[in-house]
């Protein structure tokens, strides 16, 4: 794993040189004429781990229309999402783009977003401590702390422990089978907020593990998990409960 205190000094060539080879630099000129873009989760993750990736998770404080404007003004090929979410689709990498007013935590005021710290802000609105990492592209500043306390204390935490925040994530299946992913493939504990917030979502889905098992065919990455991983880790967590419930 790549030491912390060189990130400033090599991402921003490890990210502009990726950008250069799709062409793609032009479009940061851009935003950054009207404001900033955030880098968040994996492909920072990936890069620390000296990974190759190829999809980018960006956020942006500059307005949806005027995002809208640049993106259409890159001549790129893009879609939109139901969250309004912009998928472009380069050479070789993806690049899933937002803005904070359109993003669902912020939008609805369930995470605070506080000007004079952006970063502690967008890495807080994260669902996952695993996945809460974040760079600027302006200024290459980042906060990885609460990737860290994930990482040196092996527990998987919700962030927020807001009831109507988790209640109105729009992901709850997939964040059931990233915690499956994770507990398999890293060995990560669950923090009481995550035990809760899976075991509430689970009794409040029909068809549960038909569920998660038609969510994961979205995702690559999730290949690895098989129905058995998902029937086990419902009764694991179903036991524990029961075993909480006697004591």
């Amino acid at each position: 794993m790549k030491e912390e205190r060189y990130i400033k000094k090599d991402f921003p060539h490890h990210f502009k040189e990726q950008m250069k080879k799709e062409s793609f630099m032009d479009f940061f000129h851009e935003i950054f004429l009207e404001g900033s873009a955030y880098i968040v989760g994996g492909y920072i993750r990936d890069y620390l781990l000296d990974k190759d990736c190829r999809d980018i998770d960006i956020i942006t404080d500059i307005a949806n229309d005027k995002l809208m404007e640049i993106v259409e003004s890159s001549k790129c090929s893009y879609s939109i999402n139901r969250h309004k979410g912009i998928k472009i689709k380069l050479k070789t990498t993806e690049i899933d783009i937002w803005t904070i007013e359109d993003n669902w935590a912020f939008k609805n005021n369930l995470v605070k977003l506080n000007e004079k710290d952006i970063l502690n802000s967008i890495a807080k609105g994260c669902f996952y401590n695993f996945d809460s990492l974040v760079i600027n592209l302006h200024t290459y500043n980042y906060n990885l702390r609460y990737y860290k306390e994930c990482i040196n204390k092996k527990v998987l935490n919700i962030l927020q422990e807001k009831v109507e925040y988790k209640k109105q994530n729009p992901s709850v299946e997939a964040n059931i089978i990233r915690a499956i992913y994770l507990k398999k493939t890293l060995g990560l504990e669950f923090s009481k907020n995550t035990s809760d917030y899976i075991f509430k979502s689970i009794e409040n889905i029909e068809n549960p593990i038909s569920k998660i098992m038609e969510i994961k065919k979205e995702y690559n990455k999730y290949s690895d998990i098989e129905e058995q991983d998902i029937i086990s880790f419902i009764e694991e967590l179903k036991s524990n409960y029961s075993s909480l419930l006697i004591l």
